[in-house]
């Protein structure tokens, strides 16, 4: 290509690497044009071209740049609501939005996302209005912070297990004892497991 027309490849470029960033998934030629306002005619010649070239690897439909080789993968997931964490809440899933998170920081898997709603789990940094990751699971190990339904009532706790009692409970992690004693509950099931916090400073 002459020289004239790197301002293009730049444009076509930035264009690729922002959509794959937010979509995770390559452009359509059509997408590039209407993003960039570029012919499609011009956009699938240019991208033939720096394919050939060693700038972009094309295949006629996904493409690759030396940038989004970099990208993290990222897993999208729903915000189903929001979660109690004090007093058990009635079971709620509504989507309320999508989020993405890297999966270098979730990890594989299927994941939901829910809001923290109470102060029973500030010692584990779980505050209110904070976005709590979940992989979506019906098993989990003494320890972990759990999604537990019993009841018909939905909670944010850690498993665990009392020895002398020989049964499982739900453990609050708030300094305040009387307030959050451990919940001894019937038929739990265990919805997912806790993976991270993303906090609103």
């Amino acid at each position: 290509m002459r020289r004239k027309d790197e301002s293009k490849k730049l444009q076509l470029l930035e264009f690729i690497n922002s959509y794959i960033g937010q979509h995770s998934a390559s452009p359509s030629v059509r997408e590039i044009s209407s993003g960039t306002g570029i012919h499609p005619a011009t956009v699938h010649r240019y991208l033939v071209a720096m394919d050939e070239a060693g700038e972009i690897e094309y295949d006629g439909k996904s493409i690759d740049t030396a940038a989004t080789q970099k990208m993290t993968p990222v897993n999208c997931m729903r915000v189903l609501g929001r979660v109690a964490c004090g007093p058990g809440d009635e079971e709620q899933e509504e989507v309320l939005e999508y989020i993405r998170m890297p999966e270098n920081l979730v990890g594989k898997g299927t994941f939901f996302a829910l809001i923290a709603k109470g102060d029973s789990m500030i010692d584990a940094g779980i505050h209110e209005g904070d976005y709590v990751i979940v992989r979506q699971t019906q098993t989990a190990e003494i320890g972990d912070i759990v999604v537990a339904l019993y009841d018909n009532l939905s909670n944010l706790k850690v498993l665990g297990y009392d020895a002398e009692k020989e049964q499982y409970c739900l453990r609050s992690c708030n300094p305040d004892k009387k307030k959050y004693a451990d919940m001894y509950v019937t038929d739990l099931q265990v919805q997912g497991v806790a993976v991270g916090v993303y906090h609103k400073f």
